[in-house]
């Protein structure tokens, strides 16, 4: 072969090659990595911080509004419960957000990465969240057989019953979204 021919073949390779790889703009993929690095810290530290705020309120019921031992007892029982799911969630994205990010595939990598944490996160949570709305359902039931303070509970536990909906539903849409999301970064690569 001469240097012609072989001149044209790796021409035609390299037109075979570029036509095969889908075009990826570096420059928008390296923004939106770095924003959702940025999201992912902000996403952390709002989980904590509600975590905290809804465990302290937790200590406030159980020290100033039970009625009795056994409210104490229980309304102790769920306190930790969202101070942990606050520190595991912020964990979660501490993990991603670290996560190096220095040419095209591991930018991709980490986008199919944050896909599917996001959609175990909605996972965890439906489950924290189901936790959380049955001991809040037993709290209920029990102020509603014991004593005529129920009301309070009740509350609580229609307020969570809607964030247990929300939850739900996200998690549903991220579920049904994935492979889709999935197949568009295998494409890509």
């Amino acid at each position: 072969m001469s240097n012609t021919d072989l001149d044209s073949q790796l021409a035609q390779w390299q037109t075979a090659y570029k036509a095969a790889t889908p075009n990826v703009n570096a420059r928008l993929l390296t923004q939106q990595t770095k924003k959702a690095q940025f999201k992912l810290k902000c996403k952390g530290l709002v989980d904590l911080m509600l975590g905290l705020v809804v465990t302290c309120f937790c200590i406030y019921a159980a020290v100033f509004e039970a009625t009795s031992l056994l409210q104490q007892l229980l309304i102790s029982v769920l306190s930790p419960l969202p101070v942990g799911f606050g520190l595991w969630g912020y964990r979660v994205r501490q993990k991603q957000w670290q996560t190096e990010v220095l040419d095209v595939q591991s930018m991709l990598t980490f986008k199919e990465t944050q896909l599917k944490q996001q959609l175990h996160y909605w996972k965890i949570s439906l489950i924290w969240g189901s936790a959380l709305w049955l001991g809040l359902l037993g709290i209920a039931i029990y102020n509603l057989v014991v004593s005529s303070e129920y009301m309070l509970w009740a509350t609580q536990l229609g307020l969570n019953s809607f964030i247990l909906l929300l939850v739900c539903l996200r998690y549903k849409k991220l579920k049904q979204r994935l492979p889709i999301q999935l197949m568009d970064i295998q494409l890509l690569r």
